[in-house]
Protein backbone atom coordinates (compact mmCIF):
# COMPACT_ATOMS: atom_id res chain seq x y z
CA UNK A 1 0.00 0.00 0.00
CA UNK A 2 2.72 2.20 0.65
CA UNK A 3 4.44 1.78 -2.93
CA UNK A 4 1.17 2.77 -4.53
CA UNK A 5 1.29 5.94 -2.42
CA UNK A 6 4.76 6.45 -3.37
CA UNK A 7 4.09 5.79 -6.70
CA UNK A 8 1.20 8.39 -6.47
CA UNK A 9 2.86 10.93 -4.90
CA UNK A 10 5.56 10.99 -7.99
CA UNK A 11 3.23 10.81 -10.82
CA UNK A 12 1.30 13.54 -9.01
CA UNK A 13 4.57 15.90 -8.34
CA UNK A 14 5.94 15.25 -12.57
CA UNK A 15 2.12 16.48 -13.74
CA UNK A 16 2.61 19.73 -11.38
CA UNK A 17 6.17 20.23 -12.29
CA UNK A 18 4.73 19.78 -15.92
CA UNK A 19 1.93 21.81 -16.30
CA UNK A 20 4.11 24.42 -14.26
CA UNK A 21 6.44 24.97 -16.75
CA UNK A 22 4.08 24.83 -19.62
CA UNK A 23 2.31 27.66 -18.04
CA UNK A 24 5.65 29.99 -17.32
CA UNK A 25 6.63 29.62 -20.90
CA UNK A 26 3.50 31.10 -22.27
CA UNK A 27 3.29 33.76 -20.25
CA UNK A 28 6.87 34.82 -20.39
CA UNK A 29 6.56 38.59 -22.39
CA UNK A 30 8.47 39.24 -25.56
CA UNK A 31 11.31 40.90 -23.57
CA UNK A 32 12.23 38.04 -21.95
CA UNK A 33 11.70 35.18 -24.74
CA UNK A 34 15.20 34.22 -26.74
CA UNK A 35 15.17 36.36 -30.13
CA UNK A 36 15.24 34.22 -32.98
CA UNK A 37 17.99 34.10 -35.23
CA UNK A 38 18.18 35.30 -39.00
CA UNK A 39 19.13 31.55 -40.01
CA UNK A 40 15.91 30.12 -37.81
CA UNK A 41 13.33 32.79 -39.37
CA UNK A 42 14.26 32.57 -42.60
CA UNK A 43 11.87 30.65 -44.51
CA UNK A 44 12.99 27.95 -47.09
CA UNK A 45 12.23 28.56 -50.69
CA UNK A 46 13.59 25.31 -53.13
CA UNK A 47 14.90 26.96 -56.37
CA UNK A 48 13.98 24.25 -58.79
CA UNK A 49 10.52 23.01 -58.23
CA UNK A 50 8.79 20.31 -60.51
CA UNK A 51 5.85 21.19 -62.82
CA UNK A 52 2.20 21.16 -61.89
CA UNK A 53 0.97 18.24 -62.73
CA UNK A 54 -2.67 19.77 -64.06
CA UNK A 55 -0.57 21.61 -66.92
CA UNK A 56 2.16 19.23 -67.68
CA UNK A 57 0.26 15.33 -66.63
CA UNK A 58 3.37 12.80 -66.60
CA UNK A 59 3.80 11.08 -69.91
CA UNK A 60 4.08 7.12 -69.87
CA UNK A 61 7.98 5.52 -70.90
CA UNK A 62 6.05 2.19 -72.19
CA UNK A 63 4.32 4.21 -74.77
CA UNK A 64 7.26 6.04 -75.88
CA UNK A 65 8.98 3.22 -75.98
CA UNK A 66 6.62 1.42 -78.40
CA UNK A 67 6.18 4.97 -80.52
CA UNK A 68 9.74 5.08 -80.96
CA UNK A 69 9.89 1.05 -82.02
CA UNK A 70 6.99 2.18 -84.60
CA UNK A 71 9.05 5.44 -86.38
CA UNK A 72 11.86 6.87 -85.09
CA UNK A 73 12.06 9.90 -83.18
CA UNK A 74 8.57 9.73 -82.53
CA UNK A 75 9.03 8.57 -78.41
CA UNK A 76 11.02 11.49 -78.26
CA UNK A 77 8.56 13.76 -80.09
CA UNK A 78 5.90 12.84 -77.46
CA UNK A 79 8.51 13.81 -74.39
CA UNK A 80 8.09 17.35 -76.09
CA UNK A 81 12.05 16.77 -77.37
CA UNK A 82 12.03 18.07 -80.89
CA UNK A 83 15.86 18.08 -81.51
CA UNK A 84 16.69 13.91 -80.34
CA UNK A 85 13.15 12.94 -82.63
CA UNK A 86 14.25 15.23 -85.56
CA UNK A 87 17.99 13.42 -84.85
CA UNK A 88 17.02 10.00 -84.89
CA UNK A 89 14.82 10.24 -87.65
CA UNK A 90 16.94 11.94 -90.26
CA UNK A 91 20.06 9.73 -89.24
CA UNK A 92 18.04 6.80 -89.33
CA UNK A 93 16.70 7.33 -92.69
CA UNK A 94 20.09 8.37 -93.75
CA UNK A 95 21.65 5.35 -92.72
CA UNK A 96 18.90 3.27 -93.53
CA UNK A 97 19.04 4.97 -97.65
CA UNK A 98 22.90 4.24 -97.60
CA UNK A 99 22.67 0.82 -96.71
CA UNK A 100 19.95 -0.04 -99.55
CA UNK A 101 21.57 2.03 -102.18
CA UNK A 102 24.93 -0.34 -101.29
CA UNK A 103 23.13 -3.24 -101.69
CA UNK A 104 21.29 -2.36 -104.92
CA UNK A 105 24.46 -2.05 -106.43
CA UNK A 106 25.69 -4.50 -104.95
CA UNK A 107 23.06 -6.42 -107.03
CA UNK A 108 23.32 -4.33 -109.97
CA UNK A 109 26.72 -5.69 -110.12
CA UNK A 110 26.20 -9.39 -109.91
CA UNK A 111 22.74 -9.34 -112.35
CA UNK A 112 24.79 -7.64 -115.24
CA UNK A 113 27.82 -10.31 -115.06
CA UNK A 114 25.85 -13.12 -115.16
CA UNK A 115 28.36 -14.59 -118.06
CA UNK A 116 31.39 -13.87 -115.69
CA UNK A 117 32.94 -12.13 -118.66
CA UNK A 118 32.68 -8.42 -117.54
CA UNK A 119 29.85 -5.46 -118.85
CA UNK A 120 29.65 -2.46 -119.56
CA UNK A 121 28.14 0.11 -116.72
CA UNK A 122 26.17 2.69 -118.03
CA UNK A 123 26.30 4.32 -114.97
CA UNK A 124 30.23 4.70 -115.08
CA UNK A 125 30.26 4.97 -118.66
CA UNK A 126 33.34 2.41 -118.42
CA UNK A 127 33.74 -1.81 -119.73
CA UNK A 128 34.31 -3.22 -116.43
CA UNK A 129 36.08 -6.88 -116.44
CA UNK A 130 35.01 -9.74 -114.46
CA UNK A 131 37.64 -8.57 -111.45
CA UNK A 132 36.46 -5.47 -111.39
CA UNK A 133 32.67 -6.49 -111.23
CA UNK A 134 33.42 -9.00 -108.26
CA UNK A 135 35.53 -6.13 -106.59
CA UNK A 136 32.53 -3.37 -106.65
CA UNK A 137 29.93 -5.81 -105.79
CA UNK A 138 32.11 -6.98 -102.85
CA UNK A 139 32.83 -3.25 -101.41
CA UNK A 140 29.02 -2.82 -102.28
CA UNK A 141 28.08 -5.77 -100.04
CA UNK A 142 30.61 -4.77 -97.15
CA UNK A 143 29.02 -1.11 -97.11
CA UNK A 144 25.64 -2.46 -97.13
CA UNK A 145 25.81 -4.94 -94.28
CA UNK A 146 27.95 -2.16 -92.30
CA UNK A 147 25.39 0.64 -92.88
CA UNK A 148 22.57 -1.80 -92.37
CA UNK A 149 23.76 -3.04 -88.83
CA UNK A 150 24.40 0.89 -88.33
CA UNK A 151 21.08 1.33 -88.81
CA UNK A 152 19.59 -1.35 -86.96
CA UNK A 153 21.76 -0.19 -83.46
CA UNK A 154 20.50 3.32 -83.80
CA UNK A 155 16.94 2.63 -84.17
CA UNK A 156 17.32 -0.03 -80.64
CA UNK A 157 19.59 3.04 -79.01
CA UNK A 158 16.48 5.24 -80.16
CA UNK A 159 13.95 2.74 -78.67
CA UNK A 160 15.71 2.61 -75.77
CA UNK A 161 16.67 6.40 -75.34
CA UNK A 162 12.73 7.23 -75.73
CA UNK A 163 11.73 5.84 -72.17
CA UNK A 164 15.01 7.57 -70.77
CA UNK A 165 13.68 11.32 -72.32
CA UNK A 166 9.94 10.64 -70.53
CA UNK A 167 11.67 9.78 -68.11
CA UNK A 168 14.26 13.62 -67.67
CA UNK A 169 10.54 14.75 -68.90
CA UNK A 170 8.81 13.92 -66.01
CA UNK A 171 11.54 14.90 -63.58
CA UNK A 172 11.91 18.49 -65.61
CA UNK A 173 11.70 21.05 -63.00
CA UNK A 174 10.37 25.11 -64.03
CA UNK A 175 13.52 27.48 -65.08
CA UNK A 176 11.65 30.64 -64.07
CA UNK A 177 10.00 31.77 -60.81
CA UNK A 178 9.32 34.39 -58.44
CA UNK A 179 10.98 33.86 -54.83
CA UNK A 180 11.30 35.67 -51.87
CA UNK A 181 14.37 37.76 -51.10
CA UNK A 182 15.92 37.73 -47.30
CA UNK A 183 14.35 41.28 -47.09
CA UNK A 184 10.99 40.37 -48.05
CA UNK A 185 10.90 41.47 -51.60
CA UNK A 186 10.50 39.29 -54.25
CA UNK A 187 12.47 38.54 -57.33
CA UNK A 188 11.84 36.50 -60.70
CA UNK A 189 14.82 34.01 -60.75
CA UNK A 190 16.31 32.06 -63.79
CA UNK A 191 18.30 28.60 -63.21
CA UNK A 192 20.34 27.33 -65.90
CA UNK A 193 18.60 23.86 -66.02
CA UNK A 194 14.80 22.87 -67.24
Amino acid sequence: MKNYRMLSLIVFLTVIYTQTAVFSLETQSPQDQKPISLAESKTTYPLFRPHAARYYPERSPRKATLLSAAMPGLGQAYADNYTKATLFLTTELGVFALAGYNIARALHYRDHNGFQTGFYDERTGNFLNNAQVQSRMRDHSIRGALFLITGIGLHVWNILDASHTVEVYNKRKISVQMQQTMSGTHALMFTHRF
